[in-house]
């Protein structure tokens, strides 16, 4: 998932007709994902509004940012995932203006996740502008 491209992701999941097939492939991308160490996983980290527990860390190098995450749940982790590759190497105006609901769009998951889902997702971009906020 490291290597992954935002462009890939979506290129990937449009050779997918069945929403069965783009979630376990959303699935797969989570299980690829390096994830947290455990001392990593702490109250700090978490995501508030995931279904499941959920962390993001957040890092700088020069003027761009990168994040690493992790979830319990297989489905979640693979969107953070997608997440992840949205957000690294971007500065932090490109992340202000990144809509979440417009990647899951743009990817093919907007009408396909739930709700909750959705709100986790949001609420991990929203946690990761709210960190690099007091980066300045």
């Amino acid at each position: 998932m490291n290597d992954l491209t935002l462009k890939e992701v979506k290129e990937n999941f449009q050779l997918f007709e069945n929403q069965l097939d783009k979630f376990e492939y959303l699935i797969e991308i989570g299980k690829n994902d390096d994830g947290l160490e455990s001392i990593q996983k702490i109250d700090e980290n978490l995501i508030i509004g995931c279904a499941s527990k959920s962390w993001v860390v957040c890092n700088k190098e020069k003027e761009s940012f990168y994040i690493e995450i992790d979830s319990e749940a297989h489905i979640v982790r693979g969107l953070l995932s997608i997440l992840k590759v949205t957000i690294n190497g971007k500065s932090k105006n490109e992340i202000f203006e990144i809509d979440g609901e417009k990647v899951l769009r743009e990817v093919g998951l907007g009408n396909s996740i739930t709700s909750q889902r959705m709100n986790g997702f949001l609420s991990a971009l929203d946690k990761v502008k709210k960190i690099i906020k007091y980066y300045e």
